[in-house]
């Protein structure tokens, strides 16, 4: 299923498509993906991560079996290693309207007091159109990785003004980082932030272009093991939610 060029049609359209995306990806994860002791709900988009609330600590021996969960993968030399290594994935080290409609997946670990572990986003057009909001979201995104929450941020929207080359390089500024050179023949941004011990973030970039096949993307719940995330499978799953007259025009 190739991405489609969402900027052809108006941002209700494809809110629409955000909300059955959001289900068919929540679905995935709470039926097969997710390893025991972790679930998965869809959750409104309230605003900054809240880390008195979000840093729960579990107890030592609880933390430490699921670490051990042979159901993920490793971002080491063993599995997984060709998942995150493999080109065009850029890996930079980050160390030492409808936006308000919008809903977020959010993975909660019981291993943890039901602590929020990971959240994945998935861009809208509302969240470009402005710097204010362009702002919030970055605000989210870096209260989130601060808050030692790992994040996927999925963006099949074209640049805008606010945000010109992908909401990567706001982040990495906010995070005191130069922005990396990213290919600029491919406008759409898939990037996952693995908060790694220490409590230092990594980002795993990957560009893509419209008409292009969406990779899977690693969604780190602890902070050596991810899981991949299948886009492409839920994206042409969620795609038949829209009339037909907007699909023909996607696919024109």
């Amino acid at each position: 299923m190739p991405i489609h060029d969402w900027s052809r049609v108006g941002p209700g359209v494809f809110h629409h498509f955000h909300y059955f995306w959001v289900a068919r990806l929540c679905d995935s994860l709470t039926h097969g993906l997710l390893p025991r002791g972790f679930y998965a709900m869809v959750e409104p988009d309230v605003g900054q991560a809240e880390p008195d609330l979000l840093t729960l600590q579990a107890r030592e021996d609880r933390l430490e079996e699921a670490d051990r969960s042979p159901q993920l993968s490793r971002d080491d030399d063993s599995a997984g290693a060709v998942l995150l290594a493999a080109p065009p994935v850029l890996v930079q080290d980050l160390g030492p309207d409808h936006t308000k409609l919008r809903r977020r997946i959010v993975v909660h670990s019981e291993w943890q007091g039901d602590r929020v572990v990971a959240v994945i986003e998935l861009v809208s057009p509302g969240n470009k159109a402005s710097r204010t909001k362009a702002a919030e979201f970055v605000d989210k995104a870096t209260s989130f990785v601060g808050a030692g929450i790992h994040l996927l941020v999925i963006d099949l929207h074209p640049a805008t003004g606010p945000v010109p080359e992908g909401f990567h390089g706001l982040i990495c500024e906010a995070l005191g980082h130069r922005p990396p050179e990213l290919p600029r023949d491919k406008g759409l941004q898939l990037v996952s932030y693995q908060v790694r011990d220490g409590g230092y973030p990594r980002a795993y970039v990957r560009q893509v272009g419209v008409g292009e096949a969406l990779p899977d993307m690693p969604l780190f719940l602890l902070p050596h093991h991810f899981l991949p995330i299948p886009l492409e499978r839920t994206y042409g799953e969620a795609l038949p939610s829209l009339a037909e007259k907007f699909r023909q025009v996607l696919v024109r």
